[in-house]
């Protein structure tokens, strides 16, 4: 087989699933958290997080507080499943700081 060939074969089987480093615990509570929340909650949060990135000022409606506190709520309870004391705990464990 030739080098080049090889190479790109290598780089195909580097992006499949099975080579990819298993999430941090993080990574889970976050995607557990998400799939717990309701669509109109992620809708909101779409818009909140979209619009904090594009840097707009905005005094939150309440159901977008009623959103951010559902998220909050969800990353506590996912944390202490995973046998965290808290999200906060799960944050200070992998080195990262709110």
């Amino acid at each position: 087989m030739r080098e080049r060939e090889m190479r790109r074969r290598l780089q195909v089987l580097e992006r499949l699933p099975q080579f990819q480093p298993p999430p941090s615990p993080l990574e889970q509570i976050g995607s557990l958290a998400l799939k717990q929340m309701s669509d109109e909650d992620l809708e909101l949060l779409t818009k909140v997080f979209r619009d904090g990135e594009a840097g707009v000022c905005w005094t939150p409606s309440p159901s977008e507080l009623a959103a951010l506190e559902s998220r909050e709520a969800a990353l506590e309870t996912e944390a202490r499943r995973m046998g965290f004391r808290s999200f906060a705990d799960a944050e200070r464990r992998a080195g990262r700081r709110r």
